[in-house]
C-alpha cells in the first residue's frame, strides 16, 4: 500500500459516522415509518366507516329502487360522495 492509499484510508476512516449517528438515523426512520403506518390504517378505518354508514343509509332505499327498471346507482342519496372518498384514497 503506497503512501497515498494509507492517506486516502486514514481520511475516509475519520470522516465515517458514527456508530450512534446511525442508530439515530434509523431510529427517525423507523418513527417516520411508523407514523405513516399509523396514518394509513386510520385513513382504512375511516374509510370502512363511511362506506359502513352510507350502506346502511342506502340500505333501504336500494331495496325500494333496485327492482325498478330504469334506475341507476347514482340516484342512491351518498353514492357519489362514496365513489369520490374511495377515488381520493385509493389514487392519491
Amino acid at each position: 500500500m503506497s503512501d497515498l492509499d494509507a492517506r486516502l484510508t486514514a481520511a475516509l476512516r475519520a470522516d465515517a459516522p458514527s456508530a450512534g449517528d446511525l442508530r439515530f438515523r434509523i431510529g427517525v426512520l423507523a418513527r417516520l415509518e411508523k407514523r405513516q403506518f399509523r396514518r394509513r390504517v386510520v385513513q382504512a378505518i375511516a374509510v370502512a366507516v363511511v362506506a359502513g354508514v352510507l350502506v346502511a343509509v342506502n340500505a333501504p332505499a336500494a331495496l325500494v329502487m333496485f327492482p325498478l327498471p330504469g334506475l341507476t346507482i347514482e340516484t342512491l342519496p351518498g353514492a357519489r360522495l362514496l365513489v369520490k372518498v374511495l377515488r381520493v384514497w385509493l389514487y392519491p
